[in-house]
């Protein structure tokens, strides 16, 4: 299956049954397949953006800070910068356009819903709440994705999405991460996921 941000999924989703339509006939298990391949095809141009847009940043702020190279956390913000960015863009030019009536106070207030998102996701970040994982408010990078492909491989959707953003809470809180399959920390991890997806079924909560 086809990976994808679950912010971009959760707009595709939002934008397709607000404002595009859905097939009326269609089962939601066909929607969800629908919604998670569009989703899959938006975080794919993201993810093509990404290495320019950083490579700017970067740039941007070496002129600033001269004969400087930015340090860790500096580089997990600009990362964050660069991916927030190049969503935005695409959001607005593959799916926002694809409404005809949408105006331009609309696609402000669009962008605006995901800004408030980010806004508490980064709140939590700062809090340090440790459950911020759990609801998916934390921003994800690529590192993180390449971290959960390489200790859990052969994981199912659901408990990747759930991984990427355990993971990238404890970068973003300077924790120590699994680097393999193999390190005892990964089976401390999965536990506490498996824990969590069926805290989440039990509780009626949709499972990516």
């Amino acid at each position: 299956m086809a990976e994808f941000d679950p912010t971009i999924r959760a707009e595709v989703e939002r934008i397709w049954r607000e404002h595009l339509g859905v097939d009326p006939a269609a089962t939601e298990t066909e929607l969800a397949a629908q919604f998670d391949e569009e989703a899959a095809r938006l975080s794919a141009l993201v993810l093509q953006r990404v290495g320019g847009g950083q490579g700017y940043l970067v740039r941007n702020w070496k002129a600033e800070h001269p004969g400087q190279d930015p340090d860790v956390m500096t580089t997990h913000q600009l990362i964050a910068q660069a991916e927030h960015d190049s969503r935005e863009a695409v959001l607005t030019e593959e799916l926002y356009s694809q409404v005809p009536e949408i105006s331009e106070e609309q696609i402000a207030r669009e962008l605006k819903i995901e800004e408030r998102i980010e806004a508490e996701i980064a709140a939590k970040r700062q809090a340090r709440d440790p459950d911020r994982w759990r609801t998916g408010m934390v921003e994800v990078p690529d590192l993180a994705r390449q971290v959960v492909r390489r200790v859990w491989p052969s994981e199912a959707m659901t408990f990747r999405t759930y991984a990427e953003s355990l993971i990238a809470q404890r970068m973003e809180d300077n924790v120590k991460t699994p680097l393999t399959a193999a390190d005892p920390l990964a089976d401390e991890l999965a536990q506490m996921i498996d824990e969590q997806i069926k805290a989440s079924k039990a509780a009626g909560n949709r499972v990516v």
